[in-house]
């Protein structure tokens, strides 16, 4: 199943919308559900099992009188965010940065702005990379640091490790503009396309499921 990424756009909008609208636990219910199976036939059978199961847990432990307010309140936020963190982990995992950008091109977004989401997409990755490159020379050095020392050795830990970090991602972020821009991106004559997407029914008609069940909800 191939959903075009504008379609994954307006469902992200549309889960946060219904965030606002305090669904009861069984309407939000049929979402997850529903994205369950989007998961599904998109590949990510793991996470589409994975998904309905937490929200489970989150709405059974949330009735539990003996937790701590602080906690049952939050177990309570999760169950109302979990259609909307759902349907942004659906958008980011099946949806190259080509492919979002030249949806968002048929929307006719300004060019500055499809410009900054490339160098976004391309950068995120590299923030585990070059952190992984950095601890791994401090190692060879015979420098180990743990995820405890941004508290017992917050200096140490900002010397050794954040620094570079900041100085390797500038870098990187600079070499990805000039790439971005070297490919014709912010060009603003109209561009050969590499990717070609269009609405099917299926599109069509998960943009017409949510619609329905905006309308059955305000009944």
């Amino acid at each position: 199943m191939k959903l075009d990424a504008r379609t994954k756009i307006i469902l992200v909008i549309f889960t946060s919308f219904t965030y606002g609208m305090r669904l009861t636990i069984l309407e939000n219910a049929v979402l997850v559900l529903g994205l369950s199976l989007l998961f599904w036939f998109s590949g990510k059978r793991k996470m589409a099992i994975m998904s309905p199961i937490a929200y489970s847990i989150f709405c059974l432990l949330s009735y539990i009188t003996f937790l701590p307010a602080w906690l049952t309140h939050l177990l309570l936020v999760l169950t109302y965010t979990w259609p909307p963190l759902l349907a942004g982990h659906l958008l980011l995992m099946t949806t190259s940065g080509y492919e979002l950008i030249h949806g968002l091109r048929k929307w006719h977004l300004p060019e500055v702005f499809l410009l900054t989401l490339g160098v976004m997409f391309r950068f995120l990755p590299a923030i585990k990379q070059d952190a992984r490159t950095i601890c791994a020379s401090l190692k060879v050095r015979g420098i180990f640091l743990r995820k405890r020392d941004v508290v017992c050795k917050p200096l140490q830990y900002m010397e050794f490790f954040l620094v570079p970090l900041m100085m390797s991602l500038l870098r990187t972020a600079q070499e990805l503009t000039v790439a971005s821009l070297t490919k014709g991106l912010a060009v603003s004559t109209k561009s050969p396309a590499y990717i070609r997407s269009s609405w099917t029914v299926l599109d069509w008609s998960l943009c017409l499921c949510c619609l329905g069940f905006l309308i059955l909800v305000r009944l």
